[in-house]
């Protein structure tokens, strides 16, 4: 555990286990009585890194907890329990709808990991349902969805109603919601490519998925890799644990996986995952595999990640897409993979469709104006940066 994070952080990390045990309680009192906390702060980033029901089974019997935190704890503890609940049995109602419907699909992520890799499912937050369907599936996908109360959010209608080719070639995937009280909805996202980076350096698609019959697990942590390390650069905890509970007592083919990681340039990313695990869950792994976590640049690529968790909130998406770009990059121990991360940053960004709000209206722009696309975003980057300058 870095000596150089807040308490709260270091905390955090320490109320991480599915069980308190005696040993870990009193772990718990020593700590609790050697540092000052600000409790505010530390519900604010349990909050944030989805960790409330871990904060809450760690301290709801513990002395010298203020008991306005036990209270909101456990409040935010029933909430996330209810709202699992609910999502697990929409999850299921949204998986025999495409299955009767003759739709491949695999769900991955939040209440996938929730039902199958955590020992209690209300101990992870869920958000999305995560489905990934075939390209030619896509498009009939929504449209039965739609035709069972789901509805597409605002800025992806505008793609669907420029045509499926349209949808299909300028999007991997679409958010669609389905009301169920007041101003509560189930959130579905629905892919048909998953992207790693960018659409121009790599994707996943369901039949080189269904292919891997014989590494479901692995294909699984690829894909929790590709999100939370590469796409969100593992910017809040939960993700550790959303990587452990999927490792955990599973016999793993750590050759193929470690060989697929290298193949997309993920390897670093993950080895700093894994170096996470064990700090925090003593995550055993193979002597081979140990060597490559034990190596000083995994441990720098982690300093430089684990910045990012003592602020209050996720980085901005402009800010965000800049990180993973600069993350990403060092990462890499092939020149070649670095020049095609640079190479593609651009290129998937420059000649594309988008949408821009102007007022309260919303303008779809499309891909042969692109150019138009790439002006606008200079300046709204340019009007973000600005401001800032001159208030600092």
């Amino acid at each position: 555990m870095n000596a150089d994070h807040s308490p709260e952080i270091r905390l955090l990390q320490l109320v991480c286990t599915t069980d308190v045990p005696v040993e870990k309680k009193e772990q718990l009192t020593r700590f609790l009585s050697e540092y000052k906390l600000d409790w505010d702060r530390l519900y604010r980033l349990a909050d944030r890194h989805r960790l409330t029901p871990f904060l809450y089974q760690s301290l709801q019997s513990l002395p010298n907890v203020p008991d306005s935190l036990v209270a909101a704890l456990r409040t935010s503890y029933q909430v996330a329990a209810a709202d699992n609940m609910i999502k697990l049995h929409q999850y299921r109602l949204l998986d025999k709808l495409l299955t009767d419907s003759g739709i491949a699909h695999i769900a991955f992520k939040g209440i996938y990991l929730a039902e199958h890799c955590y020992p209690v499912g209300s101990l992870r937050i869920s958000g999305d349902l995560d489905v990934l369907v075939r390209v030619e599936d896509a498009f009939r996908t929504i449209e039965l969805l739609r035709a069972n109360q789901y509805e597409l959010n605002q800025n992806h209608t505008l793609y669907y109603q420029d045509g499926e080719q349209r949808l299909l070639t300028e999007l991997s995937e679409v958010s669609l919601f389905k009301p169920f009280f007041n101003n509560n909805y189930f959130d579905v996202d629905l892919h048909w490519k998953l992207l790693c980076f960018n659409k121009d350096y790599a994707s996943f698609e369901l039949d080189d998925l269904l292919t891997q019959a014989d590494y479901q697990t692995e294909v699984q942590v690829i894909l929790l890799v590709t999100h939370h390390g590469v796409t969100n650069i593992w910017q809040q905890l939960y993700y550790i644990n959303d990587l452990y509970f999927l490792l955990k007592d599973k016999d793993i083919n750590w050759s193929w996986l470690l060989a697929e990681m290298r193949r997309y340039g993920m390897e670093q990313i993950f080895l700093v995952g894994l170096y996470w695990c064990q700090q925090i869950w003593k995550l055993p792994v193979p002597a081979s595999v140990q060597t490559l976590v034990d190596a000083e640049s995994v441990r720098q690529l982690a300093a430089r990640y684990e910045k990012n968790w003592e602020a209050d909130e996720p980085l901005a998406f402009s800010k965000l897409v800049l990180s993973q770009m600069t993350y990403f990059s060092k990462a890499q121990t092939q020149f070649g993979k670095r020049l095609r991360i640079f190479t593609t940053f651009g290129t998937s960004r420059v000649f594309r469709a988008s949408t821009f709000k102007i007022g309260k209206q919303l303008i779809y722009v499309p891909k042969e104006l692109g150019f138009v696309t790439v002006f606008v975003r200079a300046m709204r980057s340019l009007s973000r940066f600005f401001p800032a300058t001159r208030s600092a």
